[in-house]
């Protein structure tokens, strides 16, 4: 009879083994649906409940943030935790045998491994064919920045930065989550994470709306985050790349991506960050990763190239089958040990 640990690792690799071989399900991605009903939910308490708090607003002393922060958490809660209790308890009611299976397939759904690999590569493939235009539109589908007029260092740059940053948000922190909690756990992080790319903009429509799917995304991003930074150091430079984590990681926007990628660029011997388009404002970014490293020991003061960003995806696999062989390894001392 396997224990939890047994279900969990097999769980785990054939959920990988699904998604490498299968990639993400183009027509039917049950995210797609979840963003429909995001909408939807959100519509409601805009026309709902949010008319209701303003009637209120001069008794209760409601400012119009607040009530947004209102709505914002009660469109949140209803749009998460309905889907929540019936896919676990679902799941619960189920045969042993069907359970896992189905536990298979929602991690399957909720990892997005191959999907990353094939937007990298939906970059690199024209860039290494001089196709610049055709670049800046397959990397302006991961970003958020405005991407039309990018030159081939500044593709190359948000394009690392997406694979490393999402390499966190879209394998690791799924994982971890799932590990933790199992189904509940990576459901959760992914719906929250879902919600957060949806309404986690800091703009005059999303600003205190989206205030608890950012906050949410933040904490449960947490500590899978710093994994992360681990698990790049361990693939690539280890010492730049916990010293870019620890001294230019937390100068970002994001308390967890900014360590990430700063791990990641230290373990590439590159520098990310800096000026970007966003919504045609300039933004000056922190800087991440340490500008003499790069000089002395790989001459990444040369512009970014295409090279690197095959390197970033190249880290990211050997990050996930890093967590693969501790996986199988602890299954194994748990069996034999």
């Amino acid at each position: 009879m396997f224990d939890p640990l047994h279900v969990t690792v097999i769980t785990l690799v054939l959920a990988l083994v699904l998604d490498r071989c299968i990639g993400e399900p183009a027509s039917w991605h049950p995210l797609i649906l979840f963003g429909r009903w995001a909408d939807f939910c959100r519509h409601l308490m805009l026309t709902s409940l949010t008319p209701q708090l303003i009637k209120h607003q001069t008794t209760a002393k409601m400012s119009n943030s607040k009530i947004d922060r209102i709505t914002g958490l009660v469109a949140w809660s209803i749009t998460v935790l309905p889907i929540l209790i019936l896919v676990s308890g679902f799941i619960l009611l189920l045969s042993n045998i069907i359970g896992h299976i189905v536990s298979v397939i929602v991690l399957y759904v909720c990892i997005g491994w191959q999907s990353l690999r094939e937007h990298a590569f939906a970059v690199l493939t024209p860039l290494r064919q001089g196709d610049l235009p055709q670049a800046r539109q397959a990397v302006g589908y991961i970003v958020s920045r405005d991407t039309d007029s990018l030159s081939e260092e500044e593709v190359t740059k948000a394009g690392i930065e997406s694979v490393l940053e999402n390499g966190s948000d879209a394998i690791f922190a799924p994982i971890f989550w799932f590990f933790i909690l199992g189904v509940p756990g990576v459901l959760l992080y992914r719906l929250a994470n879902t919600l957060d790319a949806m309404w986690g903009y800091k703009n005059a429509t999303f600003l205190y709306f989206g205030w608890w799917a950012a906050r949410v995304d933040d904490v449960l991003n947490f500590v899978p985050a710093r994994f992360v930074v681990v698990t790049y150091a361990i693939g690539g430079n280890f010492t730049h790349a916990i010293k870019a984590a620890k001294e230019t990681g937390f100068n970002w926007k994001s308390p967890n991506a900014g360590p990430v990628m700063a791990a990641g660029a230290g373990a590439l011997m590159i520098q990310l960050g800096g000026k970007a388009t966003y919504f045609g404002k300039i933004e000056e970014r922190p800087i991440l990763g340490k500008k003499e490293q790069a000089i002395n020991e790989n001459n990444s003061n040369a512009p970014l190239t295409v090279t690197d960003l095959q390197r970033a995806i190249t880290l990211v696999d050997r990050g996930v089958w890093l967590w693969i062989a501790v996986s199988v390894a602890a299954l194994v001392v748990s069996l034999f040990g």
